[in-house]
C-alpha cells in the first residue's frame, strides 16, 4: 500500500485492501435483500462476504465505525431498489406507452372522408379520437361512456374496427370484427333488424366522419330504410316530425342550419346559424348549437332550414 501525493502538496489517505473489503461487506444486502433477488445471486453474495470479511478485519486500514454506519444504511437503500426492480419491469411498457401518447400529436382524419381498415385502426382512442365502422360509415364515438380505449368488452372489441357483422349477429367474438366475407342478404330477418337498430343508434347519436373503402359497391339501402322505423335506446322513429313540413327537408346530426321565423324568447336568433346536435323527442324540437354564442337551444323543425 502506498500513499499518494497530488502536486507534491496534498497527501491522500492510504487505500487499503481491508477498507475495500469492509465496504463490500457493508454494502452486500442481507436478509431482506436476499428475499428480493434470485437465489443464485444471493448465494454469490454470501460467498463474497465470507471471503472478504476476514480481510476487512485486518488491521491495515479498516473503515471507521462512522463509515461503516453510513455504508450499512446504504445497503438498506440498495436492497429496496433491488426489490422494486421487478415491479418497474412489469409497469415499464405501460409507462412508456403513456409518455408516447402524450408526446405525439393526434393524426388527422382523412380529408376526403375515405377510410380503410388500416387508417381506422389508428383511431382507437389511445391517441386519436375513437371511431368504429358500421354499414360502410365511419362514426366518431369518442363521447361514448360505454366504448373506451382498452376498457370493457366493447372498447376492446370495437374501438378502431368495423363492427357491422358483429352488430348484426350480436356477436362479441374477436373473429366477427373487421369481417367482410358476408352479404347483407345472408342476414336473417332478426339480424337485419338488429343491424338497422344499431345503424340508427350510431349514425344519429354520433358524428359520421367518413366512409369505409372496404365497403365500396355494397348496398346497405335496406338497412337504412328499416332503420327509419327503429327506436334504439329510446330514439324516435325517423317518421316523427324530423322533416320541416314547409320544404320537406330531412335533417341529420352535424347539419349546418339557419334559424328563421322564430317567435317568443328565442326570436333574437332569427338569421343566426348553428350546427344540429340531435333531436329531442319529448320537446319535438331540434337541438342546435348556435354559432353566435356556442349555446345549445331547441328549435321546431319549421324554424330551421339547411344553410348552403
Amino acid at each position: 500500500r502506498r500513499s499518494l501525493t497530488v502536486s507534491g502538496a496534498h497527501r491522500l489517505p492510504p487505500l487499503s485492501l481491508g477498507a475495500f473489503a469492509g465496504a463490500v461487506c457493508a454494502l452486500a444486502p442481507r436478509r431482506h435483500a436476499e428475499r428480493a433477488i434470485p437465489a443464485s445471486v444471493a448465494s454469490r453474495t454470501r460467498a463474497a462476504r465470507r471471503v472478504l470479511a476476514p480481510l476487512a478485519a485486518m488491521s491495515f486500514g479498516t473503515p471507521s465505525q462512522s463509515q461503516m454506519s453510513v455504508l450499512s444504511g446504504s445497503s438498506s437503500t440498495i436492497a429496496l431498489l433491488v426489490g422494486a426492480m421487478p415491479l418497474l419491469y412489469l409497469l415499464w411498457p405501460r409507462i412508456k406507452a403513456l409518455f408516447a401518447r402524450r408526446k405525439l400529436p393526434p393524426d388527422e382524419m382523412p380529408s376526403d372522408g375515405v377510410w380503410d381498415v388500416a387508417t381506422l385502426a389508428k383511431f382507437n382512442g389511445a391517441r386519436n379520437p375513437l371511431c368504429l365502422g358500421v354499414c360502410g360509415k365511419v362514426v366518431d364515438v369518442s363521447s361514448s361512456e360505454n366504448i373506451r380505449y382498452n376498457e370493457g368488452l366493447y372498447g376492446k372489441l370495437w374501438a378502431g374496427r368495423d363492427a357491422t357483422y358483429s352488430l348484426a349477429t350480436l356477436s362479441l367474438k374477436e373473429e366477427d370484427v373487421n369481417k367482410f366475407d358476408f352479404k347483407v342478404s345472408d342476414f336473417t330477418k332478426e339480424q337485419h333488424k338488429a343491424l338497422a337498430g344499431w345503424y340508427k343508434h350510431f349514425t344519429t347519436k354520433y358524428v359520421v366522419v367518413g366512409k369505409l373503402k372496404e365497403y365500396d359497391g355494397w348496398d346497405f339501402s335496406s338497412v337504412e330504410e328499416e332503420a327509419k322505423s327503429q327506436t334504439p335506446f329510446g330514439a324516435p322513429k325517423t317518421e316523427e316530425p324530423a322533416p320541416a313540413p314547409e320544404n320537406g327537408l330531412v335533417f341529420a346530426k352535424g347539419d349546418k342550419v339557419w334559424i328563421r321565423a322564430v317567435q317568443g324568447p328565442l326570436e333574437e336568433h332569427n338569421g343566426d346559424t348553428g350546427v344540429l346536435q340531435g333531436y329531442n323527442a319529448e320537446q319535438k324540437a331540434f337541438e342546435v348549437r348556435l354559432d353566435s354564442n356556442g349555446e345549445v337551444e331547441l328549435f321546431k323543425p319549421a324554424n330551421l332550414t339547411k344553410a348552403s
